[in-house]
């Protein structure tokens, strides 16, 4: 999609944010918790990284995504992709694609400058949820390993995409 500008989430997107989690998840349901949440994981940086969708036109973002870093300040990463959201009527132009691989340049570009390299992503979804499998699969190449019975009220599916598999890097 064209217009699309990825850049790291400050403290005044946190409402925007909060709303497109909303509107795609069921899990927090009440605004304030969501908010609560979301300014929480966001003072965790650099654990915790949110970067958010802006389109050209529009000074409101339209899709944010949060990589969590797991074990650690090792010499070699490991990132999971832990939440991505696009604002429902965007959906479906290739924001989220650019956000994965925008986001997670920075990330790496972050990682290199402290000494360190990524050497996987993680990322888990809903066992039944097709579309975001093969959206991890296309943008990562990101492989099933595991599935997890009875997490959130469903099957998860946990997926990972070592560093050398994974395109555009």
């Amino acid at each position: 999609m064209v217009g699309v500008t990825i850049r790291a989430m400050v403290e005044q997107d946190i409402p925007a944010v909060a709303r497109i989690y909303l509107e795609n998840f069921k899990g927090m349901k009440d605004y304030d918790d969501a908010v609560r949440w979301i300014a929480l994981k966001h003072k965790s940086k650099p654990i915790c990284m949110y970067y958010i969708a802006m389109l050209a036109e529009s000074d409101e973002p339209v899709g944010y995504i949060l990589w969590t870093e797991h074990g650690g300040f090792r010499s070699r990463s490991i990132i999971e992709l832990e939440q991505i959201a696009i604002a429902k009527r965007y959906q479906g132009k290739g924001i989220g694609s650019i956000l994965v691989v925008e986001s997670l340049r920075d990330v790496c570009r972050y990682l290199h400058a402290r000494g360190s390299e990524l050497k996987l992503v993680l990322v888990t979804t809903s066992s039944s949820n097709i579309n975001a499998k093969r959206f991890y699969e296309n943008t990562l190449n990101a492989k099933e390993i595991a599935l997890l019975h009875d997490i959130y009220g469903r099957d998860e599916l946990i997926m990972m995409a070592k560093r050398e598999d994974i395109p555009l890097l």
